[in-house]
């Protein structure tokens, strides 16, 4: 008889906590769908810049659809602030305490004012599929090409990529500039390459929530990942 036990919990991989996720209640009213500026812009104002060059904002996600209507596709469309939303920044866990700061504070969106909750932290994943919603890229810069410079980032950050797949093209308004962007769903991740990719992101914009890559369900879920 051959007998192997599974590994014990010790020998597991474990995620590390250097770098986490603050997750923020917040209240509020409306808010535009468009709204990566403003909000980098309201936090620049309650944060230093050091802990700004930092942080990552992953934004307040709003709802695609629901109950017979579908989320408007204008960028300069509102939607109603559920009590669900989040506000999620990833930061360096010595730099959480900065950033919470802005428990308790309302946050100025041009028109629009969201109050911020109390706040809890959320490990990174290991899950071996990763969705960045937006990587900030040349617009005139084809698909094919905007997959082959990244896998060329990825392995220099000693990421193996086997497979990747771009989702929906965007744009992100920032003050006089309009920024183009593409998601990207990477998969097939060693656990600790998953955390490195969601450590250090991919290209410029963090504050803007570019290149910020959060767990996925999988790969065979592609045609969701362009909703």
């Amino acid at each position: 008889m051959f007998w192997r036990e599974d590994k014990p919990a010790d020998d597991l991989y474990r995620v590390p906590d250097d770098v986490i996720d603050l997750v923020f209640k917040i209240r509020g009213r409306r808010l535009d769908i468009d709204h990566a500026h403003a909000l980098a812009e309201a936090l620049q104002r309650h944060l230093n810049e050091d802990t700004c060059a930092r942080i990552g904002v992953h934004g307040i996600w709003l709802a695609g659809s629901g109950n017979g209507w579908n989320r408007p596709e204008q960028i300069d469309a509102e939607l109603p602030l559920s009590r669900r939303a989040r506000l999620i920044i990833r930061v360096r866990r010595n730099d959480s305490e900065a950033v919470m700061q802005i428990t308790d504070q309302t946050l100025q969106l041009g028109s629009q004012a969201v109050e911020i909750g109390t706040s809890s932290i959320r490990k990174l994943s290991s899950m071996s599929t990763m969705y960045a919603r937006a990587i900030r890229c040349d617009r005139a810069q084809s698909e094919d090409d905007f997959l082959q410079e990244v896998a060329a980032r990825l392995e220099a950050m000693g990421i193996h990529v086997s497979k990747m797949i771009c989702g929906r093209s965007g744009a992100i308004r920032a003050a006089d500039e309009i920024f183009f962007t593409r998601a990207l769903l990477v998969a097939d991740l060693k656990p600790e390459e998953s955390v490195r990719l969601q450590q250090r992101g991919v290209g410029e914009g963090r504050l803007l929530g570019c290149g910020l890559f959060v767990p996925h369900r999988g790969i065979a879920a592609v045609h969701q990942v362009q909703d």
